[in-house]
């Protein structure tokens, strides 16, 4: 590494950790580090953490990320931080935080979110990344906030979002991206601006807002801390899930899927503006034109479930290798195998049908696959397979599985090799990932369809659909 070029640091606000890594100039990791995310309450439906907590993790992240670069002090010439959506805070003109951080997993305003769809309605979607307001939008939890604070929310409170208050703490204003803004409800992606209604709406001015700058856009910082350059840039790079697009080169064509807590389907729509399809998000994406994107929960979370109920204690690998033995040779899976239905997950009737051990433990990858099938189908509308898949999380790692998603969605599925570390660096460096050596980016070969068993999978997915009863998915 020569000590003459710039460096940069990437962190990504998770919901369950704080990620940070430090990339050289050829967006390779020097270092990287993780803290946890410390709940002061999750019980189901209200989940927050205190405004303390998430300065000292940040703090205790950026000192573990840079220590070990002591010796490049001032190098860091771009920081870019994604984050979970909609988590937030409100301050007041002193910087202090007045509530706790409301996570995007805290569910509390139902009866809010009910009133904005009563009141914004049909048109909602133009506005907003989600076809409809849902309780854990910002809007609507600011309106919670103001019926249970004492005397209500204060005129000179100010709405922070996460990542806004992390670079807060690096010397910024109060800044966030469109990419973030337009999945709080606030933000009106048809005005690209501030929503006025949804403002009055919610007892809002403008000024207790944060000044909206493009995804992917570099803002400086006047008078940098010493470990950053004294000309450092901050990126702010959207959501979690597009910093990993990016990071895969969705712009250049395909889907990116994760295949990680939840099941979510991501995919650039081109330049002109949704909304594209009735229940799929939509906003802004890096360098312009906008995405696409579809989730359900019933993903690694109904396959860790189904791990434990059919081979506790044992590893994912056994779980794999016993799907594997099951399919035999040739890798087709018999006719009147049973099914899984992930979205009946802790019910007794996730599986239907009879079968070994590995016969279910096949029909959990399979079910999951059939899935996200379903949802790229029904939600996307896609009339035909995807030219390619990019898989990511914690499920790409699974050869097995990788190689039956080809078999069920008849397109090639890769293993993705950028993260949403790597891509909000590659938003730093102004540069889309397919202009990135693949000496800094290796990919997977794709796993292809074979004809044999994609006939089957085809065969069976219909008898898959064909048990699920009216609105299931």
């Amino acid at each position: 590494m020569s000590e003459t070029q710039t460096l940069t640091l990437s962190v990504d606000c998770g919901s369950t950790n704080l990620k940070a890594a430090v990339f050289d100039d050829q967006f390779e990791r020097l270092t990287e580090a993780s803290v946890p995310v410390e709940y002061s309450v999750d019980d189901g439906v209200n989940v927050e953490f205190c405004a303390a907590s998430a300065v000292a993790g940040w703090r205790s992240l950026l000192d573990s990320v840079l220590r070990p670069l002591s010796s490049w002090e001032g190098m860091i010439g771009c920081v870019a931080i994604t984050s979970q959506a909609q988590t937030f805070t409100l301050i007041d003109p002193s910087g202090e935080a007045i509530t706790p951080f409301y996570s995007w997993m805290d569910r509390r305003a139902e009866k809010e979110a009910a009133e904005i769809g009563a009141a914004l309605g049909g048109e909602f979607h133009e506005h907003c990344s989600f076809s409809s307001p849902v309780p854990q939008l910002q809007s609507a939890k600011v309106l919670w906030a103001d019926r249970h604070m004492r005397g209500g929310l204060p005129a000179d409170a100010r709405l922070v979002s996460l990542p806004a208050f992390f670079a807060m703490d690096l010397g910024l204003p109060n800044i966030t991206d469109s990419n973030l803004a337009a999945m709080g409800g606030l933000y009106s992606l048809g005005e690209g601006g501030w929503w006025k209604e949804a403002l009055v709406l919610c007892g809002l001015r403008r000024d207790q807002l944060p000044d909206v700058v493009a995804v992917g856009q570099r803002v400086r910082i006047a008078g940098a801390p010493k470990h950053l350059d004294p000309e450092c840039d901050v990126v702010f790079a959207g959501n979690d899930q597009t910093s990993g697009a990016f990071g895969n080169g969705c712009h250049r064509g395909g889907m990116v899927v994760t295949l990680g807590t939840a099941l979510v389907v991501y995919r650039y729509a081109g330049e002109e503006p949704g909304p594209y399809h009735t229940e799929a998000c939509w906003g802004p994406y890096p360098g312009g034109g906008y995405y696409e994107l579809s989730t359900r929960d019933g993903g690694c979370r109904a396959l860790d479930w189904a791990r434990e109920k059919l081979m506790p204690r044992r590893s994912a690998a056994e779980f794999d290798r016993a799907a594997d033995r099951a399919l035999g040779d040739d890798g087709v899976p018999g006719h009147d195998w049973c099914f899984f239905y992930p979205q009946r997950l802790d019910a007794e009737t996730s599986w239907q049908g009879e079968g070994t051990s590995g016969e279910r433990a096949h029909a959990v990858l399979e079910g999951i696959g059939f899935l996200l099938r379903h949802l790229i189908e029904t939600e996307l509308k896609a009339d035909r397979s995807p030219s390619e898949i990019t898989v990511t999380g914690g499920g790409s790692h699974s050869a097995v599985w990788v190689r039956m998603l080809a078999d069920i969605l008849g397109c090639p599925v890769r293993p993705g090799a950028g993260d949403s570390l790597l891509g909000s660096a590659l938003m730093c460096g102004g540069r889309p990932e397919s202009e990135v050596g693949r000496s800094t980016i290796s990919v997977a070969d794709a796993a292809l369809p074979q004809s044999e068993r994609k006939a089957a999978y085809e065969q069976r997915y219909k008898m898959w659909v064909n048990g699920l009863p009216g609105g299931e998915v």
